[in-house]
């Protein structure tokens, strides 16, 4: 409950990003898949709710920079004309994107909301998956919050009248610092990235947020958990902060055993991949596994889709905390 009432102050910005320049496409364009590096292995970064493509671009550059190729998906932006925003939905459609660039596995981090779009990836494609990382979230049971409320659907109108459109800007921004550790990253071009486009489309928003709080998932959260097979690390802020993962989120993660580690940045708050992007990419690089190659050039199979037990022996050769 402590996540979803902190939610209500960034919860206008979903698809914040995401939503500027929307047009029926063929494909994506880069505001919804960006591909950067020629090396290997491939991480792939789902954005949360707040922030999109744009939002995992200090992360995206330290993973190039490490030699990997890196491929980030705005998982609302690709659904936001979708009548179901189940996690289970958008991880069908963020598969269906993985399958234009491969099929090796790949490491997959999610931050918040795209976490449980991220779990779900790994629990229903467990053999396009070697490494799962959650960036400030632990397992999401769903795709909603309980704070849409009568005030949020009111925001198109007061958007429109003198001093709502600064009113709105101000709220969110607020909940991005409220939540931050340090707030060192909120420049002046952060700040634009995120509310700016929120602010445009304020009325796409608001409907997309209405149908995530209807929204269902098709299998219990413990049904999905039992399905994953890899290695399981929750990079949590250690700053309090209101938007943290609830203790549940976690909880649900401990029947994966020793497959599931947690590494806490000290003085981090929300948004680890914003607030200290060099240290999220040193754990998600931490793996010496996810390196490891066989004769085809394809991440061995113990590693990318084994047993729990092989997954835990995988997870013993990272240096994660």
């Amino acid at each position: 409950m402590r996540r979803q009432l902190a939610l209500s102050l960034v919860s206008l910005g979903c698809y914040a990003t995401g939503l500027a320049g929307q047009q029926a496409k063929p494909d994506w364009d880069e505001a919804t898949v960006a591909v950067s590096g020629e090396g290997a292995p491939t991480y792939v970064l789902l954005s949360g709710i707040v922030g999109g493509v744009a939002g995992l671009n200090r992360l995206r550059a330290e993973l190039v920079s490490g030699g990997a190729r890196v491929i980030v998906i705005d998982p609302y932006r690709l659904s936001l004309d979708s009548t179901d925003v189940s996690f289970a939905a958008l991880a069908r459609r963020v598969v269906a994107v993985l399958d234009r660039y491969g099929d090796d596995p790949v490491g997959l981090a999610g931050h918040a909301h795209g976490g449980g779009v991220a779990l779900r990836v790994a629990a229903y494609a467990p053999e396009r998956v070697f490494a799962l990382y959650l960036l400030d979230v632990g397992a999401l049971p769903y795709n909603r919050t309980k704070v849409f409320s009568t005030a949020y659907r009111l925001a198109p109108l007061l958007a429109r009248i003198p001093f709502g459109r600064r009113f709105i800007r101000a709220r969110f921004l607020n909940g991005l610092a409220e939540n931050s550790g340090t707030r060192e990253w909120l420049d002046s071009t952060t700040r634009h990235a995120y509310s700016e486009p929120m602010l445009n489309h304020i009325g796409a928003v608001v409907a997309m947020a209405a149908r995530l709080a209807d929204s269902v998932e098709p299998e219990p959260l413990p049904t999905v958990v039992a399905r994953l097979r890899g290695p399981v690390l929750a990079i949590l802020g250690e700053w309090p902060h209101p938007s943290g993962p609830d203790p549940e989120e976690l909880t649900a993660l401990e029947p994966l055993g020793a497959a599931f580690s947690v590494a806490r940045l000290p003085g981090v708050g929300h948004f680890p991949h914003e607030e200290s992007p060099d240290s999220v990419a040193r754990l998600i690089l931490a793996c010496p596994g996810s390196r490891t190659t066989g004769a085809s050039g394809s991440i061995g199979q113990d590693a990318a889709a084994g047993r729990h037990n092989n997954s835990a022996t995988f997870a013993a050769n990272c240096t994660w905390p």
